[in-house]
């Protein structure tokens, strides 16, 4: 390995220990080296930007942040679209200050700046349309039977696969962006106890490794395309795709709020894109926010 990477065989130690702190498992023989137990190939930032159907767009691969969210929030835009990915996030975020679980090299963190020429009120539904954006992504990458959780889990009967976070800062003259970070289970094969719900991996649904710099090209270019159509024509224009999707359609489900949970049937989303909840007393409800859970019976 030093010869090849004509580097000294304690470089290659001292690689192979910073590896290892991350979590990357290796089968060590004495007088022959090292081998990885599992497959590792890093993003690729030059080979991702080159692959994408976009000008303006900037691409930048961190070996560890502790958000790509928070990375793009506090750096300021270069050009209209910028990309943020980590090998590694050490404080991942879901929604509800959820934590998301980030391994070394094994799944895709990625966040989007992108700027769009709205007020922020108009980008009302933007989580769904984001979440369309990805189910869209991942089955042209070779994964069907994906559904998604109002508003932003992508779900297979196996569990969670992928989840999204935006978050919106207006600017001057009524424009605004969006920041929207998605984290999607790749490679990943235990999380131990790291996760406290049912999840499920790229790799478990379809029982081979996933390039990852391939998937985030596909992501990338079906993120942008669904926000330019979405910039366009607005929450309307994905309605018939989002029923295609949604899997609480006409469920019994609970809506967990910070002062409470209501009970009641689903019946669908607003022009808003907020959940509608038929109740007991046969009143609908609209909720902009809150966690789902589905409930037994009726």
């Amino acid at each position: 390995m030093g010869e090849q990477l004509q580097v000294t065989r304690s470089a290659v130690w001292k690689m192979i220990k910073k590896l290892t702190v991350y979590g990357v498992a290796f089968d060590t023989v004495k007088g022959k080296g090292y081998a990885l137990l599992t497959p590792l190939v890093l993003l690729e930032a030059r080979w991702i930007k080159k692959q994408l159907n976009l000008d303006q767009v900037e691409v930048q691969v961190f070996e560890t942040l502790s958000s790509t969210n928070d990375y793009l929030k506090a750096c300021q835009a270069r050009l209209p679209i910028q990309i943020c990915l980590a090998e590694q996030q050490t404080h991942g975020k879901g929604r509800l200050g959820r934590d998301w679980y980030s391994p070394f090299g094994q799944n895709l963190y990625l966040s989007c700046r992108y700027a769009f020429q709205k007020e922020i009120s108009e980008l009302s539904g933007l989580s769904l349309v984001t979440s369309l954006a990805v189910v869209a992504a991942l089955r042209e990458r070779g994964v069907s039977q994906l559904a998604v959780k109002w508003p932003n889990d992508i779900v297979h009967a196996r569990g969670k696969l992928s989840g999204s976070l935006i978050d919106i800062q207006a600017e001057t003259h009524g424009a605004c962006h969006a920041v929207i970070g998605i984290g999607v289970n790749v490679n990943m094969r235990q999380a131990n106890d790291a996760i406290d719900q049912a999840w499920t991996s790229m790799r478990q649904l379809m029982g081979v490794d996933v390039d990852r710099n391939e998937l985030c090209v596909s992501l990338i270019n079906t993120l942008i395309r669904y926000l330019k159509r979405f910039e366009a024509h607005g929450l309307a224009d994905f309605v018939k795709e989002w029923s295609a999707h949604d899997c609480l359609m006409r469920q019994s489900v609970a809506i967990h709020q910070a002062n409470g949970r209501v009970r009641g049937v689903v019946t669908g989303i607003n022009a808003q894109g907020h959940l509608l909840l038929q109740l007991a007393d046969g009143t609908v409800q609209a909720f902009s926010s809150g966690d789902t859970t589905l409930c037994k019976s009726a």
